[in-house]
């Protein structure tokens, strides 16, 4: 008589995966998108006593891009930047920035006005598409960014406060402001002996 021959019976039970791996987040995670502000009404806020603003576009270029590279010491996958560029008086005070930096799932669009010393003005968010980390909208939390510069670390525990529950926001505005006074940076070089990188 033969021995029977155990048969191995493989069951296919869905299993839920870690955090961060190949689950999908839900709609309820994501968010919804949330358009706080229009461009007009933010660089009004940002640069209240400009008379005129001439809109403009920078591409990166090969050198642009390593440019950018050198000033943030980190990859920058922008293909171009929207700017303008804000008269009052018929001086230039300064250029304003819109850009875009990852939050958790999706990106927080922004603008961020710099001087002609390339120093922060101030910052508005112009599109939150996260559940959660809203508060880094506020004026209370975005006056941190004003008067720094590249020379500045705009980093948690450093130089800006943390909001409970919205750390991966506040990081994601961290790494944007310094993009964006690098853009800034880039279209109008600092003169020798003036600040900036």
């Amino acid at each position: 008589m033969r021995t029977p021959v155990p048969i191995l019976v493989i069951l296919l039970v869905p299993m839920s995966c870690p955090r961060g791996y190949a689950q999908e987040p839900t709609e309820d995670e994501i968010g919804t998108v949330q358009v706080l502000t229009s461009e007009e009404h933010a660089l009004a806020a940002i640069f209240p006593d400009a008379d005129s603003a001439h809109p403009g576009v920078i591409a990166l270029d090969s050198i642009r891009r390593e440019a950018l590279r050198a000033l943030l010491g980190r990859h920058v996958r922008d293909s171009a930047f929207v700017y303008f560029d804000v008269f009052a008086q018929g001086r230039r005070a300064g250029t304003a920035v819109i850009a875009e930096e990852r939050g958790k799932y999706r990106p927080i669009t922004f603008m961020a006005g710099v001087d002609t010393a390339l120093r922060i003005v101030d910052a508005r968010v112009l599109v939150y598409r996260e559940s959660r980390g809203g508060e880094v909208q506020r004026t209370r939390f975005l006056k941190q960014y004003r008067g720094k510069s590249l020379n500045d670390p705009i980093r948690i525990n450093r130089d800006i406060i943390n909001i409970t529950g919205a750390t991966i926001s506040v990081n994601a505005l961290n790494a944007g402001i310094r993009k964006v006074l690098a853009v800034a940076a880039l279209l109008h070089p600092p003169a020798t002996g003036e600040g900036g990188p």
